[in-house]
């Protein structure tokens, strides 16, 4: 074990210090800040870190009915005489944000004025049963969501729209897209660079090399992949807490992703998020290193991870099924506000598990899948190779 704690050291080193490891994560880091601060920064986007009376407030028919008040109505008469709503003059800001929301499940300022609650909660119900009727769910499926629904009925959680939370939870799938870039330029050459160099065999005739060194180059680029995933989240995460504060987390989700039966806080929302994305650091980590081993070759590593990131971009219908629930799980787009309206369930251990629950026990399988695979590829080089 000894050997393997220094050998473990000696890699990680080995890869840290490789000038690609620190100009690419610098980059995507860059990237990743620019992209959180650019419409603050360049944009001149104006931040409102004010407390709001409203926050932490239900959204009900008192709320709505104060939200009246403060706003006035602009409007603007047609050719035949028909009076219709051109916008929103806002008296008092505090409740400028809400109507906004209402606008948009309204699709008009004049529903979103006039909107109660009963029609406030009728309309977000529809919108989430067309949802769940677009997606072909089975049966069992439909009344999972039906008994969650009337076990939490909607109320909605009134929070500031200016969010490092909500932003947080709708920004962070750049993070992950940025960590595949990183990773798969670090980690691509774990394995490869040992054939290339034509140091494999004088590896493999060593006391270590047969098994220890394996183990100990696979867990140090697990843990170059989780700290290069660990700066990106520390550069979206910490930029949109930096920029509008830490406030917030205890309104609901559905003000940041839309309607929604998955009920929580957006606070909730971002830690299911962030441990998403730690293990996807892993999986990235593992398929890099498995495709190091496996092809000897790391432009093919890379290419084969780049072509992962373009096929996720393709959005399949729902009617193809099994293949659309599969296609669900690519990692590099799993971590998108879309996912909380995907309610297709995954049955395991004898419970039925949300997509958001699921991800992460499939990401570990795969990767310790992936592991196996490595660790035979590994073996059977060292009878088979050169």
């Amino acid at each position: 074990m000894k050997n393997i704690g220094t050998m473990y050291r000696y890699e990680v080193r080995k890869i840290l210090c490789r000038k690609i490891t620190f100009i690419v994560l610098a980059l995507v880091t860059l990237i990743m800040i620019a992209i959180n601060a650019g419409e603050y920064i360049i944009g001149g986007k104006s931040v409102n870190n004010e407390e709001i009376e409203i926050v932490g407030r239900t959204v009900d028919d008192s709320l709505l009915s104060e939200m009246r008040e403060a706003i006035d109505p602009k409007n603007a008469t047609l050719e035949d005489g028909e009076s219709v709503s051109i916008g929103i003059g806002v008296r008092d800001r505090t409740y400028e944000p809400l109507i906004n929301y209402l606008f948009m499940l309204g699709g008009n300022y004049d529903k979103a004025y006039n909107m109660s609650e009963e029609g406030l909660y009728k309309t977000f119900d529809e919108m989430i049963d067309t949802k769940i009727e677009e997606q072909y769910l089975t049966e069992k499926e439909k009344a999972y969501w039906e008994k969650r629904r009337e076990d939490n009925p909607d109320k909605l959680t009134y929070g500031k729209i200016q969010n490092g939370y909500g932003d947080s939870v709708t920004i962070i799938y750049v993070a992950s897209l940025l960590a595949l870039i990183a990773i798969a330029a670090t980690l691509s050459g774990v394995f490869s660079d040992e054939t290339g160099l034509k140091t494999d065999a004088l590896i493999f005739s060593s006391v270590n090399g047969k098994k220890r060194l394996m183990i100990a180059k696979f867990f140090a680029g697990i843990t170059v992949g989780v700290f290069e995933t660990a700066v990106l989240l520390l550069a979206c995460v910490g930029t949109e807490f930096a920029i509008l504060g830490m406030s917030g987390s205890e309104a609901s989700v559905q003000f940041f992703v839309g309607p929604t039966a998955m009920d929580m806080k957006v606070g909730k929302a971002l830690i299911w998020y962030v441990c998403i994305m730690l293990i996807i650091g892993i999986l990235y980590s593992v398929i890099a290193m498995c495709l190091s081993q496996v092809t000897h070759n790391s432009l093919a590593v890379v290419a084969v991870l780049m072509f992962m990131w373009l096929m996720s971009m393709v959005n399949l219908p729902d009617s193809l099924g099994v293949i659309k629930r599969i296609w669900g799980f690519l990692p590099v787009t799993f971590l998108g506000s879309w996912t909380f309206t995907d309610y297709h369930l995954v049955w395991f251990f004898g419970r039925h598990l949300t997509i958001i629950e699921a991800a992460p026990v499939i990401y570990i399988m795969i990767a310790a899948i992936l592991t196996v695979i490595t660790k035979i590829s590994y073996n059977r080089y060292q009878v088979k190779g050169r």
